[in-house]
């Protein structure tokens, strides 16, 4: 069967219509930017789009606004984390970045939950939280790290969403195995780079690429792809998943283990 495409980190404004989601035709794991945008995320029950609970660190309002308590209590209901991390250039200072990011990690420590994260200019500090505070399912989005930071994000257990990006400027590509890897299109931001992602889940740029380097076919790809969701989605509580998206999870899983 043809699998669906999967955009495993894009901005989706949270009171969209279910039928423009639904026309996207793909997964879409929708980011949410703070707490307030995530409670209203969390209302939502589309077909193919899951939403997540974050606090960009790069919203100076999203980070002051951080509550524990009530990032603990959404993530009881949250498909997944995203999108969270640590921004060099943002103007919320770094100290209070960290603070935040711990106190995530920490909650997702004992609720895991896949986790979006944003390490633009703070790749090393990313991992060296990761590493103080491991969690089961990191996801590092639009990756930039040197090679020696991906060769230990790998041992970190960190897998990778990359998208239109990588193909142009490569970091990742040739060091990733394919079973650590997603999709993504980071809509709108990857526009500049990559005029194909022209909405949630126009992967197509990042999947020819991938398709190229490991000399197979898209449709491989996406395969690929769909059988390194199986634990993620697995991981999401009910309620967060349709029974739409656990239907492609159960007919990935039975496809990887019938070979």
């Amino acid at each position: 069967m043809t699998r669906l495409a999967v955009d495993a980190h894009a901005h989706v404004g949270v009171r969209i219509a279910p039928p423009e989601l639904t026309a996207l035709g793909g997964l879409v794991m929708a980011v949410t930017r703070s707490l307030d945008e995530a409670e209203t995320a969390l209302t939502r029950s589309d077909a193919l789009t899951v939403w997540g609970i974050g606090c960009h660190p790069a919203i100076p309002e999203a980070v002051n606004g951080f509550n524990r308590d009530r990032f603990a209590s959404l993530l009881e209901r949250a498909a997944f984390v995203g999108e969270v991390g640590l921004d060099r250039r943002s103007r919320v200072p770094m100290h209070r970045q960290l603070k935040v990011l711990v106190q995530v990690l920490e909650e997702i420590g004992q609720t895991p939950r896949a986790v979006s994260l944003h390490t633009s200019g703070a790749t090393s500090a990313m991992l060296d939280a990761l590493e103080r505070h491991p969690i089961r399912f990191p996801i590092l989005h639009w990756w930039r790290g040197s090679r020696a930071e991906t060769l230990r994000a790998m041992e970190l257990g960190c897998l990778f969403s990359l998208n239109g990006h990588e193909a142009i400027s490569p970091k990742a590509l040739d060091l990733v195995p394919l079973d650590r890897v997603l999709t993504e299109t980071d809509f709108p931001h990857t526009q500049r780079y990559d005029h194909a992602a022209a909405q949630p889940g126009a992967v197509a740029t990042i999947e020819r690429a991938l398709a190229e380097h490991h000399n197979i076919d898209a449709g491989a790809i996406r395969e690929q792809v769909w059988a390194t969701l199986v634990p993620l989605v697995d991981a999401m509580p009910n309620g967060a998943a349709s029974e739409r998206l656990r239907a492609e999870v159960d007919s990935a899983r039975a496809s990887r283990t019938s070979r």
